[in-house]
């Protein structure tokens, strides 16, 4: 009985001892999003040392963007964007978004993004200036390894103390212990889905670098061009011919209820 007794409180000491680092870790894996800021100078020092544990480097895990237009004169216009979109296909990329709008003067606009394997992705951006010279262009960097390290980290605790805590589980001999032990467990396992799932965000968000590019039909075009005018005059007749047919099926109505009513009162 002395031996069961002694057993029960060591198993008790060492659940309590359990809780208390579970309970300190859960404080510790509480993220803000999005990741998209500058490291501190305690996260930098912090990634050096996990590194070498994980064989990961500055610049392993890199969220590549891009935003670009480029005007080209009219019958090019389908063409490179033919082009544009055979080159995502050439490179394994695919296309998320694209729209097509017209303004004022009836000159087209086309916006498409690009979603390029990002091993692939300066060759594509190269190919596309080849095919059409950009108006401009800003590409972005943004280096999360340090998040990514950090994650790996706090992953790799987790899962250490999960282990402990199911051998714990089986040796406990009450059905309290047992249930202490679970409920401890479930925390630690929503703990890990929640870090497992921010890895898998960055590791889809540096696989693919993404460029939205937008193709501008004669942009810039002089008001003392003959295509401003040509497009405007259409513009009109158009607007007129709206109207008149707007117009006619009011009053075609109303003319033939006149004629017949004036006829009637003529018979009279």
């Amino acid at each position: 009985m002395q031996k069961l007794s002694m057993k029960k409180l060591s198993l008790g000491i060492f659940i309590i001892f359990l809780i208390s680092c579970s309970n300190a870790n859960e404080n510790s894996v509480q993220y803000e999003e999005p990741f998209f800021g500058g490291a501190t100078a305690d996260m930098v020092q912090e990634s050096k040392a996990i590194s070498s544990e994980y064989n990961l480097s500055q610049g392993d895990y890199i969220i590549k963007t891009g935003y670009a237009s480029t005007d080209v004169s009219t019958n090019k216009f389908q063409s490179v964007i033919n082009d544009v979109e055979g080159l995502v296909k050439f490179y394994d990329g695919y296309i998320s978004n694209t729209y097509l709008s017209t303004n004022y003067q009836g000159l087209k606009s086309y916006s498409i993004t690009s979603n390029i394997p990002s091993d692939n992705f300066d060759n594509f951006i190269n190919d596309i200036e080849s095919i059409s010279e950009f108006t401009n262009i800003n590409l972005n960097a943004n280096d999360v390894t340090t998040y990514v390290l950090d994650i790996d980290s706090r992953l790799n605790s987790l899962y250490e103390e999960k282990y402990a805590l199911e051998s714990i589980r089986e040796e406990a001999t009450t059905t309290a212990d047992k249930l202490q032990v679970q409920s401890q467990l479930r925390y630690i396992n929503q703990d890990i889905e929640m870090l497992e799932a921010q890895k898998e965000y960055y590791e889809k968000a540096t696989s693919y670098s993404s460029l939205s590019l937008e193709i501008r039909e004669g942009s810039g075009v002089s008001l003392f061009s003959w295509n401003y005018y040509v497009q405007r005059a259409l513009s009109w007749v158009e607007e007129i011919i709206g109207i008149t047919v707007s117009v006619s099926i009011i009053l075609i109505p109303l003319l033939t209820l006149f004629i017949i009513f004036k006829k009637i009162r003529s018979k009279k």
